[in-house]
């Protein structure tokens, strides 16, 4: 039977599925962590097994993890048909999905420096596969193509035309769990997708919300990068553009250094000492089911979760707000990612927040970019298909 191998390299991390390309059933599920450093650890499932391997030594780099990959996969990969890679950023060119070639790669190359932390090792992760597979067709999907549609006006920054140019705008991430978000969400709220107004909620480490109107995203909060927005695991979202500036010029921080700040040291994690919302939540007085921390957390602990939590909600409704008036109302939201999923706190608290904004309904999607990423390259093909048989 054919299938469909579906990969999203990380920098210390190597997800993979398998559907069937019949009905886009999964199949297999994988997943690497700890890629370069020690204790690196595989798991695997499928309907008939459950594999889980330590690598006290650890994995020493891609090449090797995808290498690891391979030795699960070796019963099936004579069956896989269509390869499917998820690429950060595709620098507003790449509304679509991509057969990669060597030219391709060449050129998603160029938008490296857009992404640093994810296009170099999303690259990588292509060619190692290519490698194992190369008389297999390679598609690039992209988390940026979603937002094709946001217009010029919402899009761009008020700076210079040059700037622009230089490709200085926003560009918007997470796109494909927005998608399969609002795509899934309207069918379980029974509501269609082209006529209605819908904001989507990815809630996770990195935190983003998406406005789509008719089936066309309009807004979103992340912008040139995934640090604009909301407030996140350890990153700041949204700042003054002058702070960067002055802790230049006052603390004579780098930029290396500013960025680790804004990026890795600050958001729950700065605020309140820890970036685990489950710990926030207990701090902050809140049961969390099924979780009991370890620790007594004193006064000043208490404070600060709570300072942390309220300004992670505060953050999130006001972008609602923004997003709801962008569309003139609200039919659907859509919560998704690891907090949105299994925080009922979070989402009580968010949704006794925007209740002003009349009625709407919400309802809950677990995250599955894989399986989004399955369907466009079917969809590419499907297409490829129709203009082969016209051109006849």
């Amino acid at each position: 039977m054919k299938k469909i191998l579906v990969i999203n390299a990380g920098s210390a991390t190597l997800k993979f599925k398998v559907f069937s390309a019949v009905n886009l059933e999964e199949e297999i599920s994988g997943l690497i962590e700890r890629i370069g450093l020690k204790d690196s650890f595989l798991s695997v499932k499928s309907a008939k097994s459950k594999i889980i391997k330590k690598y006290p030594k650890g994995i020493k780099n891609q090449n090797a993890a995808f290498g690891e990959m391979s030795v699960q996969l070796q019963d099936i990969l004579p069956d896989v048909k269509l390869v499917g890679h998820r690429v950060v950023h595709g620098g507003g060119v790449f509304n679509q999905p991509a057969k990669l070639t060597d030219k391709i790669i060449k050129k998603l190359a160029s938008y490296n420096k857009l992404a640093p932390l994810h296009n170099p090792i999303n690259l990588l992760g292509a060619k190692e596969a290519i490698k194992i597979l190369p008389l297999v067709q390679h598609w690039a999907v992209f988390d940026t193509a979603y937002y094709a549609t946001i217009p010029e006006y919402a899009h761009r920054y008020a700076l210079p035309e040059k700037f622009y140019k230089l490709g200085i705008r926003r560009y918007g991430f997470h796109g494909l769990s927005h998608k399969y978000s609002a795509l899934e969400g309207t069918k379980k709220a029974n509501i269609k997708i082209h006529k209605a107004k819908i904001i989507t909620c990815h809630l996770g480490s990195g935190c983003s919300l998406t406005a789509t109107l008719n089936g066309r995203a309009i807004d979103t909060t992340m912008g040139f990068t995934p640090l604009e927005g909301l407030t996140m695991s350890t990153r700041a979202g949204d700042l003054d553009a002058s702070i960067p500036l002055f802790l230049i010029d006052e603390l004579k921080m780098s930029t290396q250094e500013i960025s680790d700040l804004l990026n890795n040291r600050s958001g729950l994690l700065g605020v309140a000492g820890t970036m685990d919302m489950r710990e926030i939540l207990s701090a902050s007085g809140y049961k969390v089911s099924g979780y009991q921390s370890h620790q007594r957390f004193n006064l000043a602990q208490r404070k600060k979760s709570q300072l942390a939590l309220a300004i992670f909600i505060y953050d999130i409704v006001r972008y609602i707000g923004q997003l709801a008036v962008s569309m003139k109302g609200l039919d659907l939201i859509v919560f998704t990612g690891g907090i949105g999923e299994r925080s009922p706190i979070i989402r009580k608290i968010i949704l006794e927040r925007i209740k002003h904004l009349g009625q709407f309904k919400s309802v809950i999607i677990p995250a599955n970019e894989e399986l989004m990423i399955a369907k466009e390259i079917v969809d590419q093909e499907i297409k490829k298909q129709k203009i082969k048989k016209t051109n006849k």
